[in-house]
């Protein structure tokens, strides 16, 4: 085997990774947009509401968590830094929702990935989501009193 053999079998191969990842991504980014539009997000926050009891978040923490594990960290992060300047954020709310976000985001897409790649899917997503509100927890359960206050948005 050439060279050249070898990099058009590569070529090949990379071109067929590209065009699978992009069946999957066009038509979420489609599905993403088609939400926003339509102001789901908003409804179902309310599904949030058992994992942000069990890390101890307050509602308003719901729509930042929602848009992080729909449509990933950087919508998300954008809805944390609104609320955060509207003030409807603690230091320790903001903090905690990071915190799951970095362990556990943009969940239908990554895991529409794995499962191209031909991971098991459900093991990737059960583990993630469990273990974000495991750290997340124990994290709220052991953070000092002064990380309470409210951010104040004129300062």
């Amino acid at each position: 085997m050439t060279f050249i053999d070898i990099l058009g079998f590569a070529l090949i191969g990379s071109l067929k990774s590209v065009g699978q990842i992009a069946l999957i991504v066009i038509p979420l980014m489609i599905f993403i947009e088609i939400f926003k539009e339509l102001k789901l997000l908003d409804k179902i926050t309310i599904l949030a509401d058992p994992v942000t009891r069990i890390i101890g978040l307050s509602k308003e923490a719901n729509l930042p968590i929602m848009a992080g594990l729909i449509f990933g960290i950087s919508y998300g992060g954008g809805l944390i830094i609104n609320s955060a300047k509207e003030g409807r954020l603690s230091y320790r709310e903001i903090y905690l929702i990071n915190l799951f976000l970095v362990i556990c985001h943009s969940v239908f897409e990554d895991t529409l990935l794995f499962a191209a790649i031909g991971a098991k899917w459900l093991p990737i997503l059960l583990i993630r989501l469990v273990l974000a509100v495991i750290v997340c927890h124990l994290a709220a359960r052991f953070m000092p009193v002064e990380s309470y206050a409210i951010i104040n948005s004129k300062s």
